[in-house]
Order: structure tokens, then C-alpha cells, then sequence
């Protein structure tokens, strides 16, 4: 066989191939790699889609936990494996880009190793306080902080997390000060806040709902654009005075960058059918979150407007990790 006709040959079986794999897809199980322990957010969004996309694509959706490095361990895990659709990342804002953003020697940046397939969910974030704490607003916690310069303490879940960064924003627009006090997950910052050992938090609702309702802890704002159903009375940070304070907690899934365009397709779609499924939905909405599938393209410029808005906070603040 001359070498013009091999090539072209080559060339053929490259072409159909690719078509007829991602029509075959999946071939085996798929398995959803979370970047924390079993029980939180981003683990109970996950396993919200599991029994839905796995009926929708004939094949069972397994959920593995790898936590550790800030959510990095995991998602290095998946950068590295094989580009074929099966091995998924449920990743969040930490891991995905704040994280690899503020590290000296980062394990990877998500442009260079992850394809976006579709945002998961969306969290409702909140600004809380210790009840015993004399403020009932925004405006009196600012003007508390002033009045008492040093004084006050919030609980930061951890250096580069989301709830840090919207706490930098939240310092930078309004002048207020703080000493933090990181901790490895939202669940021993809010006993420490409803103990009185620390007094302001800025988490998911899903992390205090519970308080709220037992008024163990104050809510003074919502960080995004919408009150929260369950939280009527509840101002937006925008209505406080604050518009330009507001940041999303989401997750979404990723594949290796290498993946096929086809499978990324096609996993989107099936991803977008389960979430609009009303258990779906409402097992979401019981946390404090909203369903949200998208497009690759839409999930792409999405984390491209976030990646841009988190980095110049970054810059502003000067916040690095040095471990």
C-alpha cells in the first residue's frame, strides 16, 4: 500500500470513528468526581442529578469523593484522566478558578484542562450575623465596625472559597473591617457563629437555614440579585445599599479538555432533561438552590465573566495562598 493511500485510509477511519464512539456513549458507567466529603452543597447537588441522568443515558451514574487541596485534588484527578466523557468533574467556584487563581504553583487553570458541559445549580449566599450581635442591618454592621475598629471577627470557611471572596468584595465597597477566622467548612463555622465565638458569616443558605428559622442566627442580607422565598423579610445586598456586592455560588460539571465535542453534547443535553424534572427541582430548591442547566457555550462565558470579575477582587485585596 503506497503511503498517499495509507494517509487517506488514516485519515477516513479518523473521521468516522469519532462520530460512531459518541454516538455509542456512554459504555460503561459514569462517575461524577466531587472535590469535598459526602454531605455538602456541591455533594447533594450532584447526587440531586445522579438517578435522572443515569435514566436518561442508560447507563448508572456513580458519585466518587475526592476531597482535599481545596477541591484541586479532584479536579486534577479528572483533568488527568481519559478524555472520553465517563470521568466528570462536579466542581465549584473554589476548585474551578478561585482556588487554581490565588495559588503560587497552581495544579492546573480550568481553560487549559477542563470542557464546561453544563452549570448544575446555583446556591443562595447570605450575609448573617450572631444574634447577640447589636445590628439589624447592613448600614448598622458597617457603622458598628467603624465604632468599634478591630473588634469584629468573621467566620471564612476557608482561604480562596467563595464566601472569602465575597467578604474581600464586601470589605472593599463598604470600608468595614474584620479579623478572619478560616475554618475547614461552613459546618464548624456556623456552630462556632450560633455558639457566639465569632460574629458575622457569609455562607450558603443551605448551611443556615436551619439556624435561621430556630433564630440562633440573623440574616441581614441575600448576596444576590433575588430575596430568597424563605427569606421574605430579607433584603438584597442591593437594596441594603450594596449593588455591587453580589457573587454566585454555583457547580456545574466539567470533562477532560480532550473530550470528544460530540459527548460533551450529548452529556449536556441529558444533563439539562434531568434538571428540569420537578424532583429535581424541588430536592434543589429545599437547599437554598436553583436548578441551572446550560449550553457549553453559555457555561463558558459564564466562568469567563466570573474568572474576570474574581480576579480583579483578588488583585484588590491582595489575597493569595501560600500553602
Amino acid at each position: 500500500m503506497s503511503a498517499v493511500r495509507w494517509i487517506v485510509r488514516a485519515f477516513l477511519f479518523a473521521a468516522f470513528a469519532a462520530p460512531a464512539s459518541a454516538q455509542q456513549f456512554p459504555t460503561k458507567p459514569i462517575v461524577f468526581v466531587v472535590p469535598y466529603a459526602a454531605g455538602g452543597n456541591v455533594d447533594i447537588s450532584a447526587r440531586a442529578l445522579q438517578a435522572g441522568l443515569g435514566n436518561s443515558l442508560g447507563q448508572p451514574v456513580l458519585v466518587e469523593n475526592r476531597p482535599g487541596a481545596g477541591g484541586t485534588i479532584a479536579g486534577d484527578y479528572v483533568a488527568r484522566s481519559p478524555p472520553d466523557g465517563h470521568t466528570l468533574f462536579v466542581g465549584s467556584n473554589g476548585p474551578v478558578m478561585l482556588g487554581p487563581m490565588t495559588m503560587p504553583k497552581p495544579p492546573y487553570q480550568w481553560q487549559q484542562v477542563f470542557a464546561p458541559v453544563s452549570t448544575l445549580a446555583v446556591a443562595t449566599n447570605t450575609l448573617v450575623v450572631r444574634p447577640t450581635l447589636p445590628v439589624k442591618s447592613v448600614a448598622e454592621l458597617v457603622e458598628y465596625s467603624h465604632n468599634n475598629p478591630g473588634k469584629l471577627t468573621v467566620a471564612a470557611d476557608s482561604i480562596a472559597s467563595i464566601n472569602h471572596f465575597m467578604g474581600e468584595l464586601l470589605k472593599i465597597k463598604s470600608g468595614i473591617t474584620w479579623t478572619e477566622i478560616h475554618y475547614r467548612g461552613n459546618a464548624p463555622a456556623v456552630t462556632d457563629l450560633v455558639a457566639g465565638h465569632v460574629d458575622i458569616g457569609i455562607l450558603q443558605l443551605v448551611d443556615t437555614a436551619q439556624q435561621l428559622q430556630a433564630g440562633k442566627l440573623r440574616a441581614l442580607a441575600v448576596l444576590g440579585p433575588m430575596r430568597a422565598p424563605s427569606l421574605p423579610d430579607v433584603p438584597t445586598i442591593a437594596e441594603a445599599g450594596y449593588p455591587d456586592v453580589q457573587g454566585v455560588t454555583f457547580n456545574g460539571v466539567f470533562a477532560p479538555k480532550a473530550t470528544p465535542r460530540a459527548v460533551i453534547d450529548k452529556l449536556s443535553a441529558a444533563i439539562r432533561v434531568a434538571l428540569a424534572k420537578k424532583e429535581v427541582v424541588d430536592h434543589l430548591a429545599i437547599l437554598g438552590s436553583s436548578a441551572r442547566g446550560s449550553t457549553p457555550e453559555e457555561f463558558t462565558e459564564f466562568l469567563e465573566q466570573e474568572s474576570k470579575k474574581w480576579t480583579d477582587v483578588m488583585k484588590q485585596a491582595n489575597i493569595k495562598v501560600t500553602e
